[in-house]
């Protein structure tokens, strides 16, 4: 796949995520995906294969109370990656979360293959999930 369809394919994997349309999901990532978290909250690490990588995105969502929403702001593509910037928020149990999240992509058949997922304000985050 190109670029375009790239793009659009991420961008349809945001419209999912916050939705909660899991078939949607599974049909983005690739059976062997990984899922990279940065900081030292308890979602950090590499999380393999796509049932870890739904488990983190959905313990994500967990952690926010369902009040996640990754409002996406931009995208860019190649043939072969796309970068997803988006504005993190959510709010529970008197905390909160407004950071900006990047998140690359490598992508193999329209099918996401890794990811790794940035945060602006990593202290934030990590207070924010615990």
């Amino acid at each position: 796949m190109g670029a375009t369809e790239n793009a659009d394919r991420i961008r349809t994997g945001y419209e999912a995520f916050n939705q909660g349309d899991v078939p949607a999901l599974l049909d983005l990532f690739a059976e062997t995906a990984t899922w990279h978290v940065s900081g030292s909250s308890r979602l950090a690490g590499a999380h393999v294969g796509r049932d870890a990588t739904l488990g983190v995105l959905g313990a994500y969502a967990d952690a926010a109370g369902g009040t996640l929403e990754a409002n996406l702001i931009d995208v860019m593509a190649s043939d072969a990656h796309v970068v997803g910037l988006a504005n993190d928020t959510a709010a529970t149990g008197g905390k909160t979360l407004d950071v900006r999240s990047l998140v690359l992509f490598a992508m193999h058949d329209g099918k996401v293959t890794e990811a790794w997922q940035f945060v602006d304000d990593l202290d934030a985050f990590d207070a924010f999930i615990g």
